[in-house]
């Protein structure tokens, strides 16, 4: 399990202080077993949540029924964070464990809420805080950019070349059917394109890798089409 001092939630803050904020809050860790629902779309939240260990997605379910992926939450990750200080709405999406998992679960009444001794380190919690809900707000941008392109080549252009390493790999930490929903699309036309991309010479798709062949050439979809 890794130490949650090593989260940005807990940047700048001391084990003895942390370690105190979580006794004064009252904080959990929880095991959550592989399928697990940490909070689902009915659910009001009132905690944030830090993964400790496993991993989480966040995911909506249409009317239609299709699952549609939002994104993955990894080690010393938070999510939940919109939720915890929304009152009495519903949290709108699920998050659910995909193996076993280990969360921090700390009350939201305590996050943002500050008692008579307002103490720094609980200050710069809530500062933490705050630079990762931008982050996470940057994240849901570029995933509307994403699935906002009007062919599935252009989102799988745009989706490469947003995640490549140093412009030649991408190391993909979904599946197909994961990133078919993440795309909103199906996984066969989301195989079929992907092959369509290799047999182009754009891309070469081995196992979890995806090396990019030709950066310019696959840019050129985003204008082409």
């Amino acid at each position: 399990m890794k130490d949650y001092l090593k989260s940005s939630l807990f940047r700048q803050i001391t084990r003895e202080e942390a370690e105190r904020m979580l006794e004064c809050s009252k904080s959990q860790v929880r095991e959550y077993a592989a399928g697990s629902v940490i909070f689902g779309e009915e659910d009001r939240s009132r905690y944030l949540y830090l993964l400790l260990d496993g991993k989480v997605q966040i995911a909506k379910h249409l009317p239609s029924g299709k699952r549609n992926l939002l994104f993955q939450i990894h080690e010393l990750e938070v999510f939940g964070e919109c939720f915890s200080v929304a009152g009495d709405e519903y949290c709108w999406y699920e998050a659910v464990a995909v193996k076993t998992s280990k969360v921090l679960v700390l009350p939201s009444q305590f996050v943002y809420g500050f008692c008579g001794n307002a103490c720094e380190h609980h200050r710069m919690l809530v500062r933490n805080l705050l630079d990762i809900e931008a982050r996470n707000n940057l994240q849901m941008t570029k995933k509307l950019h994403i699935i906002t392109n009007t062919t599935l080549r252009q989102k799988i252009a745009l989706w490469l070349m947003d995640n490549s390493l140093d412009q030649k790999q991408v190391i993909m930490d979904m599946n197909r059917e994961e990133l078919a929903d993440y795309l909103g699309v199906t996984r066969p036309s989301l195989s079929r394109t992907m092959m369509e991309l290799q047999k182009m010479g754009l891309i070469k798709v081995d196992g979890c890798k995806v090396w990019i062949m030709d950066m310019e050439e696959l840019g050129k979809i985003m204008e082409d089409e």
